[in-house]
């Protein structure tokens, strides 16, 4: 009985070893055991670890993706589940061209091609100057990597539920209308995680994804900072966006979005948030929005009843709250809030709501409201925030 319990043990031993993969070496200098990725990828197994030096990688080759009818360039294009992929740092390891090469009628090229659905991890690489950085489907498990000019830095097609993205840089100057972050959901997408991570020069969109979370990221530099539809739910937890020249975060094209903000800033050139024709709802605590020459809270006819508490509210011109035309009559709840004054008056003048024009059917509660502001200056975001609470 005991030797048959120690042969159960040995094979338990075996099988750990084989799950946990091989560690393959990919070298510029010859010094691994290979000196170009792809050819790493086409030997690796599911569950393999791939170490990329230091160097740049400007080798590609041509494939035809699942679905697709046309071929394209990839300069790491993956072939199997659970694969794990490691670079030098995001300052070493530089994977793609050298200069901006990206196509967008034929979408190529594209640094990192995964199709089968699975889980990919990769970290300390940067992704450079494609059509696309990422282009995958499955989970995807990302940290400290960096996407530098691609058109769509991330593309990426979640199914089910897990995944995250940590303390990576989006940056993007070369292409026109870029986007950094696209997550479209392909089946039950959930609890997702984008955590610590800079977005700058672009657009992050997200559509049909139920639970994402933003947390402690920056956002800038561009026209619109988010994206939200297709009945997505999101949540923006101690983020700042900032420096965008419209909205900051915009619900639409799809019923019923919701996105809840909550110990962040946003500050925009035009108005902060917007929900538009889409039964889309923001919820937002403890944060200080800004929309300096349109509006605070643009809530189109037929959006989704909105609610902002504890929140510093500040303009430079135009309306606190725009209610668009129409829609069934719903009821924003924007009490204890502070907004630049304590008078009632004023507070009342800057509300475009339904007594205003009767074709709105919209009401917006503001009284109470709050005596005291967040100072526009201090050491820290931390400081601000803590007033609240």
């Amino acid at each position: 009985m005991r030797r048959l319990s120690l042969i159960a043990l040995l094979l338990l031993s075996v099988a750990a070893q084989q799950s946990a993969g091989a560690t393959i070496r990919v070298m510029k200098n010859g010094s691994g055991d290979f000196t170009v990725i792809q050819a790493a990828l086409d030997v690796a197994a599911a569950g393999d670890t791939i170490l990329i030096g230091p160097g740049e990688f400007l080798e590609h080759s041509t494939v035809r993706l699942p679905g697709w009818s046309w071929d394209i360039e990839s300069y790491a294009n993956v072939l199997v589940d659970d694969l794990t992929i490691i670079g030098a740092g995001s300052d070493q390891t530089f994977i793609g061209p050298s200069v901006y090469s990206g196509s967008y009628s034929s979408g190529s090229p594209k640094v990192v091609t995964y199709r089968e659905g699975g889980d990919l991890a990769m970290t300390a690489v940067c992704l450079r100057n494609s059509h696309s950085g990422i282009h995958m489907n499955g989970r995807l498990f990302m940290d400290d990597c960096e996407f530098a000019d691609n058109y769509i830095n991330l593309s990426w097609s979640p199914a089910g539920s897990g995944g995250w993205i940590r303390n990576c840089q989006f940056d993007v100057w070369t292409p026109s209308s870029p986007i950094s972050i696209d997550i479209v959901n392909q089946g039950g997408a959930s609890d997702i995680l984008v955590e610590n991570c800079t977005v700058r020069h672009a657009l992050t969109l997200i559509d049909g994804v139920q639970g994402i979370t933003f947390r402690g990221c920056e956002m800038s530099g561009t026209s619109t900072a988010m994206h939200v539809y297709g009945s997505s739910h999101v949540y923006v937890e101690d983020c700042r966006i900032d420096d965008v020249t419209t909205l900051g975060i915009l619900l639409a094209m799809g019923s019923g979005s919701t996105c809840e903000i909550t110990d962040s800033e946003i500050v925009s050139a035009q108005a902060a948030i917007k929900s538009d024709q889409s039964g889309g709802r923001f919820i937002v605590t403890g944060s200080r929005l800004e929309g300096r020459t349109f509006a605070v809270l643009i809530a189109e006819g037929g959006s989704g009843a909105c609610q902002i508490s504890n929140s510093d509210l500040l303009r430079t011109s135009g309306h606190f709250v725009r209610c668009g035309l129409g829609g069934t009559p719903v009821t924003h709840d924007l009490r204890n809030n502070y907004w630049g004054t304590t008078d009632e008056a004023t507070i009342r003048s800057w509300i475009l709501d339904h007594e205003d024009d009767p074709a709105i059917a919209a009401t917006v509660l503001y009284s109470p409201f709050a005596g005291q502001s967040v100072p526009a200056e201090a050491t820290s975001w931390g400081d601000l925030k803590a007033l609240f609470r």
